[in-house]
């Protein structure tokens, strides 16, 4: 069993229990086999809210870290203008960014 341990451990799947040290969001563990100590992030995360125009924000409950992502509201696709090799734009209508594709031949 020590060698199935010690092989897992060499291709990175180390075994142990993860705990929270304290209030913080980092989680810890130490692997069972070869006492390697690993770390990561596991936030508890709130709901999301709109902050101003498309942006979304929402907190970690423990420590208050943010996180955000944009939730536009496009518009359908239009041709910029009339010409053969025209680019389609659409735009939020929300909070009137627009995106361009690339020239699209018709």
């Amino acid at each position: 069993m020590d060698i199935l341990r010690q092989a897992l451990c060499a291709m990175g799947r180390h075994s142990g229990e993860w705990s929270h040290p304290g209030s913080r969001c980092e989680t810890i563990r130490t692997c069972s086999a070869c006492g390697r100590t690993e770390e990561r992030s596991r936030h508890d995360w709130g709901d999301w809210g709109y902050a101003g125009g498309c942006e979304q924000v929402r907190r970690c409950l423990r420590c208050g870290a943010p996180d955000s992502w944009p939730d536009h509201d496009w518009g359908p696709w239009l041709y910029a203008n009339t010409e053969f090799n025209s680019p389609q734009v659409r735009t939020c209508r929300r909070c009137h960014t627009s995106e361009r594709t690339s020239p699209t031949y018709r």
